[in-house]
């Protein structure tokens, strides 16, 4: 499954390796740890959930079944919190 980025409603900055995201609608900040900025920037630049696991792997050096748990888990969030929608 692929998922969009709210351009229209969300606005990011990364501060350093971690970042913020703003829900414009809701006026609601959101702390980004590096690892969900990450996540949210990869789905904002279209990346598939297999091409941001890729990468994270790479990075962290992390299990392919943990890095699919926690990235899904991220998406999950993200979408209850409308950072993103799915396509």
């Amino acid at each position: 499954m692929n998922y969009q980025f709210n351009a229209k409603d969300i606005l990011i900055t990364q501060l350093g390796e971690e970042g913020v995201a703003f829900n414009s609608v809701t006026n609601e900040y959101f702390s980004l740890n590096e690892t969900s900025f990450k996540i949210l920037k990869g789905i904002e630049n279209n990346l598939s959930v297999d091409a941001i696991c890729e990468q994270l792997i790479k990075e962290y050096d992390i299990a392919k079944s943990d890095c699919e748990k926690q990235v899904n888990t991220t998406i999950q969030l993200f979408l209850s919190k409308k950072l993103i929608t799915k396509e």
